[in-house]
């Protein structure tokens, strides 16, 4: 699930070193950056959408469940000044 105003998807938009482990995640976000653009909300959904297919493909156990119908990995958004999730396609 991503959230607004993420400042790990900011940071990584802008590219500049930042304390603390946030620089770290770079890699790991600089796909969805890649493919939204630098809209904040956009790179964030893009985001959560790339992690919940990775989360849903890199996990035998999981994908085991997903095939039998037992769970659902879906990414979320979470508008923080509403608190409101908004599940997405």
């Amino acid at each position: 699930m991503g959230h607004s105003n993420c400042g790990a998807v900011a940071a990584t938009i802008k590219g500049h070193d930042v304390p603390g482990q946030i620089s770290a995640l770079y890699p790991r976000i600089r796909p969805a950056v890649d493919q939204a653009g630098p809209h904040l909300e956009a790179a964030t959904k893009a985001n959560a959408r790339i992690h919940a297919a990775l989360l849903r493909e890199a996990s035998p156990v999981i994908a085991g469940l997903l095939k039998e119908n037992k769970i659902k990995v879906v990414a979320g958004y979470y508008d923080v000044s509403k608190g409101a999730v908004t599940l997405l396609p």
